[in-house]
Formats: C-alpha cells, sequence, structure tokens
C-alpha cells in the first residue's frame, strides 16, 4: 500500500479540517495517510476534535504567529529530523473538498518520480489553483489539468511529492511568513531535481480567495490599503523583493516591489 505523509496548518477552521481528513481518508481506500497538522493556536477545539475521532493524526501546537509558510516550515523540520519513511509527502490545505480517488490517481501520475501538483475548480467549474508557469516577466498563468509541459512552480493546495525528493530539499525558506513560501518551495523541488507537472484532472473543489478587504481592494482609503498590503496576510515588501530578487534579479525586484505601492496611491 502507497504511504502518504499529509502535511497541513490550519488555525480555527476545525470543520473544514475533520472534512478534509475524513474526505481523503475514505475516498482513497490504496493509500495508507498519517496526518501531520500544525496547529496555529486555533481557539475552536480543533486539536481536540482531530484527536476524539482517532484520525492517524499528529499535532504540532503554534502560539498564532506562524501562518502558513512559518507553520508548513515547522511541520518540515520536524519530518526532516525523524527516521521515518513515506512513498509521498502530501502538501495541502485543509480547504480543499478532496474528490474520491484524487490522491490514489496522482501517485499513479507520480510512478514515485515527478511532482504532481493537483489542479482544484471553484464552483461554477472554473480552475482555481494549479501549477503555474511564468509567461512574461513576473506574469504567470495557472495551467489547465492535463497539460504535459512542466510547471515553474506551484500552488501548494494538494501536491504529492516523492518522499525521496522532499528529504533532499528540505524545508521551506523561513524568509516568508505567510504567502510565497510554496511559489518558492516549488523553484526548490526543481533546484533538487525535481519535475512538477499538472494531475490529469481536477483534484478537489477551492474557491479563489476573494479581493474584498484586501489592498486590491480600491473601495479601502489609501491608508487602509497601505496597512493591509503590509500586514502578514498581504505583500509585505520585505518577503515578496526577496522571492523576486531569487528568482528573478535585482532589477525586477526593484521595480515589482515599487509597482503595488504606485498602485495604491493612483486609486487602482
Amino acid at each position: 500500500m502507497t504511504t502518504v505523509l499529509a502535511l497541513f496548518t490550519c488555525f480555527n477552521r476545525k470543520e473544514k479540517s475533520i472534512h478534509a481528513i475524513e474526505s481523503l481518508l475514505s475516498g482513497n481506500p490504496g493509500i495508507d495517510f498519517t496526518f501531520l497538522v500544525v496547529d496555529d493556536g486555533s481557539t475552536d477545539g480543533t486539536a481536540e476534535a482531530l484527536r476524539a475521532r482517532n484520525f492517524p493524526v499528529r499535532i504540532l501546537r503554534g502560539d498564532g504567529s506562524l501562518f502558513y509558510s512559518r507553520g508548513m516550515g515547522m511541520g518540515m523540520d520536524t519530518l526532516l529530523r525523524e527516521d521515518t519513511d513515506y512513498d509521498y509527502l502530501l502538501m495541502m490545505n485543509d480547504d480543499v473538498d478532496f474528490y474520491p480517488g484524487c490522491i490514489e490517481t496522482m501517485a499513479l501520475q507520480s510512478g514515485g518520480k515527478d511532482v504532481i501538483v493537483g489542479a482544484t475548480e471553484d464552483t461554477e467549474g472554473k480552475l482555481s489553483y494549479s501549477g503555474i508557469q511564468y509567461e512574461r516577466g513576473i506574469h504567470y498563468r495557472f495551467m489547465d489539468p492535463g497539460e504535459t509541459e512542466p510547471a515553474d512552480t506551484m500552488n501548494a493546495n494538494c501536491v504529492l511529492i516523492p518522499y525521496a525528493l522532499f528529504r533532499r530539499t528540505g524545508s521551506m525558506d523561513r524568509h516568508y511568513h505567510h504567502s510565497l513560501g510554496d511559489f518558492d518551495y516549488g523553484f526548490a523541488l526543481r533546484e533538487a531535481g525535481g519535475t512538477l507537472r499538472v494531475s490529469q484532472g481536477y483534484v478537489g473543489l477551492c474557491c479563489d480567495n476573494p479581493q474584498t478587504g484586501t489592498w486590491h481592494d480600491r473601495s479601502l482609503s489609501l491608508k487602509q490599503r497601505l496597512k493591509k498590503k503590509e500586514s502578514v496576510k498581504g505583500d509585505p515588501i520585505g518577503p515578496w523583493f526577496y522571492y523576486l530578487k531569487k528568482h528573478f534579479g535585482l532589477f525586477t525586484a526593484i521595480k515589482s516591489s515599487l509597482t503595488p505601492y504606485i498602485r495604491i496611491f493612483l486609486g487602482l
């Protein structure tokens, strides 16, 4: 039986976390799952609820300051310190409504060799997250399920990684607090010798994050937009500049780091 260590972070999404684990366990009988959950300070009883259901789950506790990238990094660091081995690491989000058989199908597609990036759809059947191809500078597109060309990087809503490749790649770069950690990790997987391919079909339902209430929301005041942009869950300049310089060079980093502020000041 194929063994998979599934890693995700959570914060006060008890019902989503339960549903995600239940759907993966019931929908993939050919997979022997172990779940490592980084609970970043939930106050809704998530950890207790997961333990009460006797899931094959281990829980690491954060204090609410980890957010996504540092939470995933904490989980990866823990795994890399251990001798336990698996066939695959599954990077996942608990807000994905996983379709039956999705991980079994991804494992068959991988064959223990390729990284498979699961494509997700929204409630209207439109592509929401997937593998990423850069087309012009920092402008990218999400790849459709079934495309055969390798991806440049990924959204890690549902990504199946051969475990040996994960060990060679190491943990997430701690320069990232919340966003961009998965984008950067896709590049790291490739640098370690991995090939990223998109799943043959949709692996689950996952809606896009809304723009309302973010720094992109033009109904907010200039001060509000600037504050939201520099918040941990916005696009703070430090991690954004670091990512751009690392993967696209200094000139692009300077230019593209200034562009959002120009947009905000112009009300765009």
